[in-house]
């Protein structure tokens, strides 16, 4: 039985360095450590947060990897130990000769789970495996939690997955880039990112808690516009500006999205599903292509 469904998020949104372990290392524990004073019982680091995101060459991604026992992940676990608190952290995992892109979750136990990113964008294809591990949902104190990655949430079978195993809130560590865009963000100040984020929590009645990076590497430009989005499509945090550092704090009550699911005394979201419909999605792989 959970002790509390209330929780106090923040979303951590600067600029990670490629080829700097090191750096990011730092980087990383320094914004776990002001989220923390800022009160937040769950950090979302972005996407890749260890590494950077824009390797150059085979080397430097095999040194930019790490595994959970390493020092990174160690060293951001003693923090949520010291700190008493849970984050989700990307990083450029090594696991049995494998890199995947990846998002730990951590707390004061140490590492309680990896997700690695199913969907595998542009030339991330070049530097990791395809994720195996599915769409687990984690159970924390305060309710479960379920983590995608960037191009993950543009693909609505995986949220929806999350959503039909009980998330309540899904961490989205991500890297959202400009570079496919006519321009990063629209005259509200908001990305595609931010209306993919909206678009997942009103379907599913859950909360999105994206936290994007910022900066420019090797010509590729990321677009910040980190949010946290309620379970009925509401924007409660951000978006944050596509350039400046920022931290977004917000206490939510994971019951808002159990409830959410009941829309009307007579339909329930994930009760009114069709999955007697639904088979094409699995069963022709590739479907509707030209």
């Amino acid at each position: 039985m959970r002790q509390s469904s209330t929780v106090c998020l923040a979303l951590c949104q600067y600029a990670p360095q490629v080829g700097d372990p090191e750096g990011n290392r730092r980087r990383g524990s320094s914004w776990i450590n002001r989220a923390a004073d800022a009160g937040a019982d769950l950090v979302v680091l972005p996407e890749l947060a260890s590494s950077g995101y824009t390797f150059e060459s085979e080397e430097e991604a095999l040194l930019c990897a790490d595994d959970t026992g390493g020092s990174t992940i160690s060293e951001w676990a003693r923090l949520c130990r010291e700190r008493s608190l849970h984050v989700v952290c990307g990083f450029s995992e090594r696991a049995g000769g494998i890199r995947y892109n990846a998002a730990a979750l951590l707390g004061p136990q140490g590492v309680l789970g990896v997700y690695r990113k199913a969907h595998l964008f542009n030339d991330e294809k070049s530097y990791f495996a395809p994720g195996d591990t599915g769409f687990p949902v984690f159970s924390l104190p305060f309710g479960k939690v379920g983590i995608l990655i960037c191009y993950d949430i543009w693909f609505p079978e995986a949220a929806r997955v999350l959503a039909v195993r009980g998330a309540e809130l899904l961490c989205v560590p991500t890297n959202w880039v400009a570079n496919f865009r006519k321009q990063a963000a629209d005259d509200r100040g908001w990305t595609m990112g931010d209306y993919a984020c909206v678009g997942l929590a009103t379907q599913n009645q859950l909360f999105v808690a994206a936290a994007d990076r910022i900066g420019e590497e090797r010509g590729v430009q990321f677009v910040g516009c980190s949010c946290l989005v309620g379970p009925d499509g509401s924007m409660l945090e951000g978006p944050a500006p596509v350039a400046e550092e920022a931290l977004l704090v917000s206490t939510i009550d994971l019951e808002w999205a159990r409830r959410a699911r009941r829309r009307t005394p007579r339909n329930d979201t994930l009760g009114d599903r069709r999955p007697d419909l639904y088979g094409e999605l699995t069963s022709a792989e590739g479907a509707g292509r030209s």
